[in-house]
């Protein structure tokens, strides 16, 4: 069973003043500071820097507003989120450019979701910049500055024991799901998401949650005239990064979240009888094999396989009431094993 994190007060959240009081400083990445919170060790305080990077921190420069801007695009993406049923680490703005966030432990991975093929991925197959792609496409990046983040299997992930498969299926249902709500937000204002990356993070008590940040500096983002609105800019050393930051946070800011419909989700929930138990319909299946000739046949199970449609993106609620329907209807308990699966 994955736990993901439950939504919460979708109406956007205000700034919180707060008292200068004794933090720690736990983390300092490449443009951000994490801290702990005097008031919970369950919660951290997340502060954006001026500070932007590119090629593995290669390229560094110091911005001033920077931080402000993606602290205020992070809030209101989040925010958003939430009230399309998405659960994020964040819990509420603080001051100046702080976010008060749940403690998380990030995975060691970024799931990268591409709609047209620009940057790395443009170049890793040749292709011309601004080609679409049939459907949106979830890969797998190691978190690793001296590797350069290299492309990492599901498979690879599994077996060095970064995640389960089950999580890993979380993250890419939501990572599909997040690239849904952002782009008929962005469309609504002639904004076109190229791609974007997320991170995610997992509690203590095993909740999965979107985490880090949603900003120019994790997104591609082009307008009507396919001029970039977001880190390219800096990359390519081809503008003002800070007010193309800005530009797309107020073009995102005249978008209306209540216009964006709710898609629907399918689960597939497999149920199958567990090692030991009697499965008749599988040996009369078996039978009726091996009386047409195919004698190589040693056992088959027969199971069931329920496909529910359901009009809530995939969350910690809806897992849990899965849960709830198998215990309750979907399966027995005692004789038979079921598993959800994210397509």
């Amino acid at each position: 069973m994955i736990h993901i994190g439950h939504g919460r007060d979708p109406a956007r959240p205000t700034l919180v003043p707060r008292e200068e009081m004794t933090v720690r400083l736990i983390h300092e990445g490449k443009v951000k500071r994490v801290f702990s919170d005097p008031e919970s060790d369950e919660r951290l305080i997340v502060e954006f820097t001026d500070a932007i990077t590119a090629g593995d921190g290669a390229k560094r420069e110091v911005l001033k507003g920077k931080g402000e801007v993606a602290c205020e695009t992070t809030e209101f993406l989040f925010s958003y989120l939430e009230g399309k049923g998405i659960a994020t680490h964040l819990i509420r703005r603080l001051e100046g450019t702080k976010l008060l966030c749940k403690k998380v432990s990030i995975f060691p991975i970024e799931c990268v979701c591409r709609n047209v093929a620009a940057g790395s991925f443009a170049r890793r197959y040749g292709l011309e910049t601004g080609r679409p792609l049939s459907r949106p496409l979830v890969e797998f990046f190691l978190k690793d500055d001296e590797l350069h983040d290299p492309m990492i299997t599901m498979d690879a992930i599994v077996r060095l024991g970064m995640a389960t498969q089950e999580e890993l299926e979380f993250m890419r249902r939501v990572t599909l799901d997040v690239n849904y709500y952002l782009s008929e937000l962005f469309r609504q204002v002639g904004l076109r998401l190229v791609d974007f990356k997320l991170e995610f993070g997992r509690t203590e008590n095993g909740e999965i949650l979107v985490a880090d940040e949603i900003s120019g500096d994790t997104m591609r983002v082009w307008d009507e005239n396919r001029s970039s609105l977001d880190k390219d800019l800096f990359r390519e050393d081809e503008g003002d990064v800070v007010q193309a930051y800005k530009r797309l946070l107020e073009r995102i800011r005249e978008a209306n979240p209540e216009q964006v419909p709710i898609r629907e989700e399918t689960l597939l929930v497999h149920v199958m009888p567990k090692s030991g138990i009697k499965n008749p319909p599988g040996e009369v299946a078996r039978k009726a094999l091996v009386r047409l000739g195919y004698d190589e046949i040693v056992d088959v199970r027969m199971g069931k396989v329920f496909e529910i449609k359901v009009n809530t993106p995939v969350s910690p609620r809806l897992l849990a009431r899965v849960e709830e329907m198998n215990r309750r209807l979907l399966a027995n308990p005692i004789a038979e094993n079921t598993r959800v699966r994210l397509e």
